[in-house]
């Protein structure tokens, strides 16, 4: 009998305690919204270089030198960008501008007119 009053003692208890409560209060200044809104708004592009190996009106001659550079040069990422009137075709994207002048001079052992382009992506 004693055991049983002090289980329904124990169970009482523990249904009234409860676990410490707290509350955080930041205090921080308002210029760092400032600072994180101009970082953002910064980090929204990044500059990068891309080698042009080929520009014409044809879609069709942009689209074949497309498939040659992707067999001439599997790894590297290519595409084809319309600037009216011209189909230009890209290869390679590169962070530094060393990198992509290194790999300029192996482009320029296929495509003797490339030339390194400085552009600017999107983050997503």
């Amino acid at each position: 009998m004693k055991t049983l009053y002090c289980s329904i003692l124990c169970l009482t208890l523990s249904a009234f305690s409860f676990a410490q409560e707290g509350e955080v209060t930041i205090n921080q200044d308002k210029n760092i919204d400032k600072l994180l809104n101009l970082y953002t708004e910064s980090n929204k592009t990044s500059k990068y270089y891309t080698i042009q190996i080929h520009s014409s009106q044809s879609p069709s001659r942009a689209n074949s030198e497309k498939s040659e550079a992707q067999g001439n040069f599997p790894d590297w990422f290519t595409e084809i960008s319309f600037d009216q009137p011209n189909y230009k075709v890209r290869i390679g994207k590169f962070n530094t501008k060393f990198e992509a002048q290194q790999k300029l001079i192996e482009a320029h052992k296929k495509y003797p007119n490339a030339f390194l382009i400085a552009d600017q992506r999107e983050k997503k």
